[in-house]
């Protein structure tokens, strides 16, 4: 059995960029950005964050086909942002790319 887990990027010092990886595996986590390192998620619930928000349906079954789904998180509300059904589109468009 697959069990999902959510990684969070922080920098050194204490500040969150925003992107979010969804692994089964550890070792499948993206290289973390320049002074940056993953930090696991303890209190992840997929289905806590499905009932929150239904579109990251799309995300965790791309983390379950491929081992890693990475999700940029909205940053405030009141920025413009993409869905993670609408990012996952894209990732998978410039993968074709």
């Amino acid at each position: 059995m697959n069990r999902l887990r959510k990684y969070v990027e922080w920098m050194s010092r204490g500040r969150r960029t925003d992107r979010i990886a969804y692994v089964t595996k550890e070792w499948d986590l993206p290289l973390p950005l320049p002074g940056a390192e993953w930090q696991a998620d303890a209190k992840f619930s997929p289905a806590d964050e499905l009932l929150s928000n239904p579109d990251m349906k799309a995300v965790f079954k791309e983390a379950l086909e491929k081992g890693v789904a990475l999700y940029s998180a909205p940053r405030s509300d009141d920025e413009k942002t993409l869905t993670p059904a609408q990012y996952a589109n894209l990732e998978a468009a410039a993968r074709r790319a």
